[in-house]
């Protein structure tokens, strides 16, 4: 049994958006067989009701609010850093000397530090030397700013992250070249961070569903030209692709199915509804279950135009047996096929095209959404996933063992670079 400290960037659980989902589940596969200490950060709207599971879950747990959340000098102070400075914003944003002095105590006696997120990455300088470090990738951080420079219409914010992307880029790469082991979410991502980082070990370790919990529903869509979608709208590859999709899409969907509607599911942020399509639109907000409004509609929309790594909205909607219909940027790195697991459309006219079919042909929503569901349980189980995440953590371990220790007599005494999955 090793001794690892985790750190994220905000509480794992209760697991309410994809990056809680990931942390959450990887965190827990390495709790079921090594002893796990977890720094967390604690964001304002994190549910501290979930504390008592992360104690039971792991030997123990430390939270520490964000600066920048809880302070105007502090704020301040890391937008100055990320202009002005060497480190890009998203990274001074977690300057914290709390979790910094309390890493530094507990690395001493360590087997291996997991990164869970790019940004905690700069406090990897109070990790000794010889204690191997794990970075979670949940995305290529500077791909994703740089496909958001190119969708980006204000100028005030396209100056701003035009500032930040050679940042973001250098910060990424020096973290992946000091890091062990990278957990990347595909092999696409794997492939950009391979090329940053050429010396280092990269693991595909893909994002998951939770089959059992996510079952497909036993009628029909209570509603054949009602499409759904889910994702909060403070992420803006969220709220970009929801507003493409209101704005140039839906038009034409209602236009030709007067009585196609629209369920927003997740918090809205302020969100505006083109008039014109108040009444084909509902914001449903955050709701503690979503899989009952899912199952009611026909179809789950993924109108995505920037991101990276890989959507877990999108498995979940798998998981559930719906029929989809995405842009290949809501796809990227998932196995679905186009035409037979699921529709891919990146053009508005297609997109609308695309849905408007499905309505028409309610076999083939349960065609698409019985493949959708087969493809989940082939390949994106978390059991699986987290029995993957221990493996290629054995491997780190025995690569990282003292000299005088033993080799495994069934494992290599060196770390290859292998992109697995």
């Amino acid at each position: 049994m090793a001794r690892i400290i985790a750190l994220t960037s905000r509480l794992p659980f209760p697991p309410r958006e994809g990056h809680q989902l990931r942390s959450w589940h990887l965190l827990k596969a390495l709790a079921a067989r090594h002893e796990v200490t977890l720094l967390s950060f604690v964001r304002r709207d994190d549910d501290l009701a979930g504390l008592d599971c992360l104690r039971k879950t792991f030997k123990a747990v430390h939270v520490f609010p964000i600066p920048s959340e809880h302070s105007g000098v502090s704020r301040a102070r890391a937008l100055l850093r990320g202009v002005g400075g060497a480190d890009p914003f998203v990274v001074a944003k977690y300057a914290s000397d709390a979790m910094r002095d309390t890493l530094r105590q507990l690395a001493v006696d360590a087997d291996a530090v997991h990164f869970d997120m790019l940004p905690l990455f700069a406090h990897v300088d109070c990790v000794p030397d010889g204690v191997p470090t794990v970075l979670n990738a949940h995305n290529v951080e500077h791909v994703l700013l740089e496909k958001r420079l190119g969708i980006e219409s204000n100028p005030l914010r396209r100056w701003f992250i035009a500032t930040q992307i050679g940042r973001l880029r250098a910060f990424e790469r020096a973290a992946c070249r000091r890091a062990q082991l990278i957990l990347a979410c595909s092999t696409d991502d794997a492939a950009c961070l391979q090329a940053l980082a050429p010396d280092t070990a990269i693991r595909v370790t893909p994002n998951g569903v939770d089959l059992d919990g996510n079952a497909p529903a036993t009628t029909a869509p209570a509603h054949g030209a009602r499409m759904v979608f889910v994702g909060q709208m403070g992420w803006f590859p969220n709220r970009d692709g929801v507003e493409w999709f209101m704005g140039e899409v839906l038009p034409n969907i209602v236009a030709a199915r007067p009585d196609a509607d629209f369920v927003l599911v997740g918090k809205p942020e302020g969100l505006a509804v083109p008039a014109n399509l108040r009444r084909h639109v509902t914001l449903a907000g955050f709701v503690p279950d979503l899989r009952p409004i899912v199952h009611d509609a026909a179809i789950y929309v993924v109108p995505l135009r920037a991101g990276s790594g890989t959507r877990l909205k999108v498995l979940e909607a798998m998981a559930l047996g719906k029929a989809i219909v995405t842009t290949r940027i809501g796809s990227e790195g998932i196995a679905l096929r186009d035409g037979e697991d699921a529709m891919f459309a990146d053009d508005a006219g297609d997109f609308a095209r695309a849905v408007l079919e499905l309505m028409d042909d309610p076999m083939k929503i349960a065609r698409l959404g019985s493949f959708a569901r087969g493809c989940a349980e082939r390949h994106y189980g978390w059991d699986a996933i987290g029995l993957g995440l221990l493996r290629d953590y054995d491997t780190l371990l025995d690569c990282t063992s003292p000299p005088d220790a033993p080799p495994p007599p069934s494992r290599s005494a060196t770390t290859r670079n292998v992109v697995t999955t």
